[in-house]
């Protein structure tokens, strides 16, 4: 492990070089934060990693700011960042915010480095402090102040650059109390590293404490921004940064509940989607229809509330959803208004749009069906219109035999064709091919309506081998999480699906995620079904010993107890889960 080496200021930065793009460190700096960024990649364990990060930091805090813009030191403050005590977050955030665009903040290293810090605040903040760091308080409100002092002052130049961008979002988050403050937490050098127990996670990604609260300072900035960037709203429609920075804005504004967040909510949608005089010429489809526009509509109808997202259907999106729904962006705000709509704007969509699900189907636009059927589950008045048009639109609805294959229908997103009759045009048997994801994503949302019966007497169709195929696809597992979590699929119903796994347990033990569904399954069985699939498992112990899974399946049900003390694992299980969690060790003798 690298030790404490002192590196005076003075050594550390060049001097006399006013390209800030050049600045850096000495050779010999230099060289101890490279194999820093080493050290790192290699792996440390937590107990090495606690007595690594302060020596490092307290090394960068010397050096001074060449460090921000070194290459392998700002990737190590990047690292380390997020475990910076107050008192060195408060040493280091201030020389990282001076001079606006003109310092680190307009530097490309330098500006990751100091997002990683804005990340740090949050949870630093919302530690007890002492007498002692109140100082440190201070200067960490002082340095965020100031920041947003600088963005205020020129929003449009802040936002448009592509460094600066990336500070102006942390600061919003910050600002407004919201997590992710900081930057994705990759392993240095790109690679992946070889960690001994230490999993870096987001950095910034931690909220304030529990209870903790924001400094009075940060709300009235918050606002002052939003004011700001209300008064440049058309320059900062554009490019992408800038459009994100708008987007994180209406996010924490909304989040923090900011009276600012519909006043700047207004503006956008009036300069996106001005009233236009008929539905043939509206702003707001052809915004949709934009790349860059569109974003920025979405994050708007995310939290423009009911009222406003009535009025924007009513006078502009009515009568135009056939060719929203099938247009290759625009179809993506047809989407979010669903996850937001109120029930009378769902039920509208639903009328307008159900007779034709088949055309975003056939346009490759599944992604409108999953949004109507998630708002329909919202809506349970819904349900009942959005199911027939739904099947409908997968040919299953008519004859009612055909409905009985519709788990392989709708899993797949293949919809019926007359083809698909066997030669005395006969139904064919109900099948499973390959799970889709949004395929999984409707039988989730259906498992969930108040009448599941449809989709229940679907899957007690599939062959036992389908039902376990379906356990172990990656969105087919899925399927079996809802059928289980459900609150309105009956016990019986449950307990029909589960006895055509007979057979099938070692193959969902003995893969990842059949495993897991075998958990979930598990966590819901009665004592003599547990004892049923603990008793064909037992019986395949080489098996499972030879699979990782298998082992873990093994262990979590104590096959090996069951074997040796049936009559006292029964009482375990029925014991209630505390007392089981109790005799946790004599489980695992």
């Amino acid at each position: 492990m690298l030790g404490k080496r002192r590196v005076s200021s003075a050594m550390g930065v060049r001097r006399g070089d006013r390209d800030r793009d050049r600045a850096g460190l000495e050779p010999d700096a230099a060289g101890y934060f490279r194999r820093a960024l080493e050290t790192l990649q290699e792996g440390l364990s937590p107990e090495e990693l606690a007595l690594f990060a302060p020596n490092v930091l307290a090394e960068a805090v010397a050096a001074g700011l060449g460090v921000a813009l070194d290459p392998g030191g700002s990737r190590v403050l990047q690292a380390l960042l997020p475990r910076a005590p107050l008192g060195v977050l408060g040493r280091v955030l201030p020389p990282l915010v001076a001079g606006g665009l003109g310092g680190p903040a307009g530097h490309p290293l330098g500006a990751r480095v100091l997002e990683a810090a804005l990340g740090r605040v949050l949870p630093v903040l919302g530690e007890a402090v002492g007498q002692a760091e109140e100082e440190a308080v201070g200067q960490v409100e002082e340095a965020v102040g100031q920041l947003a002092a600088a963005v205020r002052s020129d929003p449009v130049a802040f936002a448009r650059h592509p460094a600066g961008s990336f500070v102006v979002r942390a600061l919003l988050r910050v600002l407004g109390g919201a997590p992710g403050a900081g930057v994705a937490q990759l392993p240095p050098g790109g690679v992946e590293p070889k960690a001994k127990g230490v999993e870096l996670t987001l950095k910034g990604a931690e909220a304030a404490a529990e209870g903790a609260e924001l400094p009075p300072s940060f709300p009235p900035l918050l606002g002052q921004l939003a004011e700001a960037f209300e008064e440049h709203l058309a320059s900062l429609l554009s490019p992408a940064g800038a459009s994100l920075c708008l987007q994180v804005a209406l996010e924490v504004l909304h989040r923090s509940q900011s009276p600012a967040c519909s006043r700047l909510c207004d503006a956008l949608i009036g300069q996106l989607a001005p009233p236009s005089l008929s539905p043939a010429e509206s702003a707001l489809v052809w915004g949709l229809q934009d790349p860059q526009r569109s974003r920025l509509l979405e994050a708007a109808m995310a939290v423009v509330g009911p009222q406003r997202l009535r009025e924007l259907f009513q006078q502009q999106l009515k009568g135009c959803l056939r060719g929203v729904a099938v247009h290759r962006v625009a179809n993506h705000g047809l989407q979010r208004l669903l996850d937001h709509a109120p029930a009378d704007v769902v039920g509208e969509v639903l009328s307008e749009l159900g007779p034709a699900l088949a055309e975003p189907l056939t346009q490759g636009h599944p992604g409108v069906l999953t949004a109507l059927l998630g708002a329909c589950r919202r809506h349970p008045g819904l349900q009942q219109e959005a199911l027939r048009c739904l099947f409908q639109a997968f040919g299953c609805w008519e004859p009612r035999e055909r409905r009985l294959a519709c788990v392989g229908l709708l899993a797949g997103l293949c919809p019926f064709r007359g083809g698909d009759k066997d030669a005395e045009g006969a139904e064919p048997e109900p099948s499973l091919g390959p799970v889709t994801l949004h395929g999984s994503l409707l039988l989730q949302h259906l498992l969930h309506f108040g009448d599941p019966g449809l989709v229940l007497g679907g899957l007690e169709a599939l062959p036992p081998p389908a039902l376990a195929a379906l356990a172990r696809s990656p969105p087919g597992s899925r399927v079996w999480d809802a059928l289980l979590a459900s609150p309105t699929v009956s016990t019986r119903a449950r307990r029909r699906l589960l006895r055509k796994l007979k057979g099938h347990f070692l193959s969902l033990a003995c893969h990842r995620n059949g495993s897991r569904v075998l958990d979930a399954v598990w966590a819901s069985a009665s004592v003599p079904a547990r004892a049923a699939i603990a008793d064909e498992l037992a019986s395949q112990r080489e098996a499972l010993q030879r699979d990782p899974h298998g082992r873990g399946v093994a262990r979590a049900l104590a096959l090996d107890l069951f074997r040796r003390r049936r009559r006292l694992w029964e009482r375990l299980q029925a014991a209630p889960d505390r007392r089981r969690g109790l005799l946790g060790p004599l489980l695992e003798d």
